[in-house]
């Protein structure tokens, strides 16, 4: 039996039939696209004008009614009674439908008033209303 000496074997071929296709799709792809850009800024357009320049109003986030362990309340900060509050939530709630309000009680607040204070959110139209409390460390238990 001969043994082989010389390596006369073929070195494997890679086919980039299917490669150069998927180049020439990319290109047309890209061609195209931009074509469609071109005539997109060649459209005459004329805006209509607003008679009154100002910005639109960023939506509000949620609003923030804290009540005190004296009973006095503060929405955003500032100083309210409970119908001021509502008065105050109405309309924010009418051009805002799902507007947020946290409530924010003191540990030492009467527990009655802060009802009748989340009444009166609720009358004001607010349909998501939270109440805020400080996180407490659960107690670790260990297992033996």
């Amino acid at each position: 039996m001969p043994l082989k000496t010389s390596n006369t074997d073929e070195l494997p071929a890679i086919n980039l039939t299917s490669m150069i296709d998927v180049l020439f799709l990319l290109i047309i792809f890209f061609m195209v696209g931009t074509r469609f850009t071109e005539n997109e800024h060649q459209i005459q357009l004329t805006l209509p004008k607003s008679s009154s320049p100002t910005s639109m109003v960023d939506r509000p986030g949620s609003k923030i009614v804290t009540m005190y362990a004296d009973g006095t309340l503060e929405l955003d900060g500032r100083r309210m009674d409970i119908s001021q509050i509502t008065a105050s939530l109405i309309p924010a709630v009418q051009n805002y439908p799902d507007l947020k309000v946290q409530f924010r009680p003191d540990v030492g607040a009467n527990i009655g008033q802060a009802s009748q204070v989340m009444e009166a959110i609720s009358r004001a139209g607010v349909r998501d209303l939270g109440w805020t409390t400080t996180a407490s460390r659960m107690p670790s238990s260990s297992i033996r």
